[in-house]
């Protein structure tokens, strides 16, 4: 009957379990756990460290009388390298090298004096094999080994500890549904995390818990890492979800836990007791350990050895090619085969970096492309921009031209003897346009009622200048000014023209009063041909009002009565001149004629044709 003694540690304490082996079946005779003390001001490294842990540990079995025993050490997630790998197809037996030469590769400490152990995750040898691989430092093998032999023992096995739990639980009679199960277990100031489909382990992580998950506030810190758990295991399972919980421990505070648990993250959550079932001396039967889930794994590594079932991970007898035969022949046939598959995974893999390389030059000239495109289209983009910023400072002149009449004040007031109509400046602030004005005032006391009548909510005047000069007749000051004007669509315009009030008519201007009343000059026109005499901004006012003046037109046109020019009251057609009554009827406000004279500013005039049905027309007018 052997004797086994199973062992691992952390910073807080040592864990036993020891137990008796007859045939496949164990009976647990001590499971005790040993307090290691604070790492103390002697201490100058780990070789010390080493040597306190292992005293305490050699003083705790000296004291139970343990005698000659078989060790299993075990060892956490948290101290060795941990990563799936994939390898090319290959029989189990060429497993260990392939995952060598890949880990290699992959691992990024990893050197060849490194103990290197691995799951094999997928069977199926002509389909790429997928493998759990775990490496130790040498140094940390050498540190357990000295720990051990201060306590008087010989470590056979270094197991790695998640893995062990995993075996128990999958010994135990449980009888799950489920496929995917999470095994939680609780340890000194951490947790192991280990993810089994159907009951192979092929995820596992080690979380430290900055609280006791059983003290009031403990839980919280507990439920994100099994969250975080189930998430990482899912991305690396495809989208398989964890369908069970399984929390290693008994008693009270345990199994309300894991009803926490359940709750919180809504997964079917059972407690494990590692000692249930088991055969237990009579010791340990009336005086179980107080934290019983934490010696599952020591558990699970002494049913793996009575059963001489190969752990899941043991660093100090890894994963080995098989050895060869006696025979010279096969050995040499086993060697050639080794070569071969060495030089096929070798080729394989040269191909599939060369590949990779390829398509990595590929798609930086794909880039450089895709680059090129970004900065044309941010070109068009800013012209667009820029487009649109034109577009939203667009003003309709004939309208505004419209209103700025009807705003005007009477014409023996204002005298305009110049007008310019443009957008801004590139560097103006507001987009829009702008009018400049010159002309002459009859009283300075004038000013500030002509601005007046300018200003509202779509113009702003700017730069007023008023000086002294009575240079034109019947006028004593001359001014200039901007006004500056807000983009308006035409509803607007034609709101604005609804709510004007009427203009009280004004007295009849004589021809020396220039187009248009304040424009200083008088309407033109010229012989229309086959119809109607055209008009120019003459003839009953151009907008009325402000611009009225008095439409001067040429002979009468060939083939139709006469007509004044100009567009009475206001109403301008942007179509040729405007046009009188009917033929045949009376014009109610009939104009005398009068020979075309020139209006005062001559700078300012342009010409304008336009034809309407049969008449057509030629005006003059000033350039806006």
């Amino acid at each position: 009957m052997a004797r086994l003694l199973a062992l691992e540690w952390d910073q807080h304490e040592a864990r036993v379990v020891v137990a008796s082996a007859r045939g496949e079946s164990i009976s647990i005779e001590e499971a005790f756990a040993v307090p290691l003390p604070p790492r103390g001001e002697e201490e100058t490294g780990d070789a010390d460290r080493d040597v306190v842990r292992g005293s305490a540990i050699g003083a705790a079995l000296a004291a139970r009388r343990l005698g000659r025993v078989q060790c299993l050490a075990a060892v956490g997630r948290a101290n060795i390298e941990l990563k799936q790998l994939t390898l090319p197809p290959s029989p189990d037996d060429e497993l260990p090298d392939l995952v060598r030469f890949q880990a290699l590769r992959d691992f990024h400490t990893l050197d060849e004096d490194w103990p290197l152990d691995f799951i094999p995750l997928t069977r199926d040898p002509a389909q790429p094999r997928q493998v759990l691989a775990a490496a130790i430092s040498p140094e940390l093998v050498e540190q357990i080994r000295e720990t051990t032999r201060k306590a008087g023992l010989e470590p056979e096995r270094l197991v790695l500890r998640p893995c062990a739990a995993a075996s128990l639980l999958r010994r135990a009679e449980i009888r799950d549904p489920e496929h995917v199960r999470l095994l939680v277990d609780l340890l000194a100031g951490e947790a192991d995390l280990t993810v089994l489909v159907d009951g192979q382990v092929v995820f596992l992580r080690t979380a430290r818990l900055p609280r006791d998950p059983l003290s009031a506030d403990g839980p919280p810190p507990l439920l994100n890492e099994i969250r975080r758990t189930i998430a990482a295991a899912r991305h690396q399972l495809g989208g398989r979800m964890v369908e069970a919980l399984h929390l290693c421990g008994s008693g009270a505070d345990h199994a309300a836990l894991a009803e926490l648990i359940e709750r919180e993250i809504e997964l079917p959550c059972r407690l494990f007791d590692p000692f249930a079932g088991l055969s237990l001396s009579q010791e340990l039967t009336l005086s179980p350990p107080a934290r019983a889930g934490r010696f599952a794994p020591l558990v699970g590594m002494l049913f793996d050895e009575a059963q001489h079932a190969a752990p899941a991970i043991d660093f100090l007898n890894p994963r080995r090619r098989p050895a060869p035969p006696d025979q010279r022949r096969k050995l040499a046939l086993a060697g050639a085969v080794a070569a071969v598959v060495l030089l096929v995974a070798g080729g394989w893999l040269w191909s599939e970096l060369s590949r990779r390389d390829e398509q990595i030059a590929q798609l930086a000239q794909q880039s450089k492309e895709a680059d090129k495109l970004v900065a044309r289209y941010k070109e068009f983009e800013l012209a667009a921009k820029e487009i649109d910023a034109w577009g939203a400072g667009d003003i309709d002149w004939l309208d505004e031209l419209r209103e700025l009449s009807g705003d005007f004040p009477r014409a023996r007031e204002v005298l305009i003897t110049q007008l310019r109509m443009g957008p801004r400046s590139a560097g103006a602030q507001d987009a829009g346009g702008e009018i400049a004005l010159e002309g002459y005032l009859r009283e300075a006391a004038n000013a500030d009622e002509f601005e007046a009548s300018l200003r509202d909510e779509s113009h702003r005047v700017e730069g007023r200048n008023l000086l002294q000069d009575s240079s034109k007749p019947g006028y004593g000051w001359r001014f200039t000014l901007a006004l500056v004007v807000t983009p308006q669509d035409a509803e607007t315009y034609r709101k604005h023209d609804a709510a004007r009030p009427p203009r009280p008519a004004e007295p009849e201007q004589t021809a020396e009063e220039g187009f248009g009343g304040p424009f200083g000059g008088r309407g033109f026109g010229t012989q229309g041909r086959g119809g109607r005499r055209g008009g120019g901004f003459g003839g009953g006012g151009f907008g009325g009002g402000g611009f009225r003046g008095r439409g001067m037109g040429s002979a009468p046109g060939e083939g139709g009565p006469d007509d004044q020019g100009g567009n009475r009251r206001g109403d301008f057609r942007r179509r040729g001149g405007d046009r009188g009554p009917p033929e045949g009827q009376p014009d109610d406000n009939p104009q005398p004629q009068s020979p075309s004279t020139e209006g005062a500013d001559k700078s300012s005039n342009e010409k304008n044709s336009s034809e309407s049905g049969g008449a057509q027309g030629k005006q003059e007018g000033p350039q806006g």
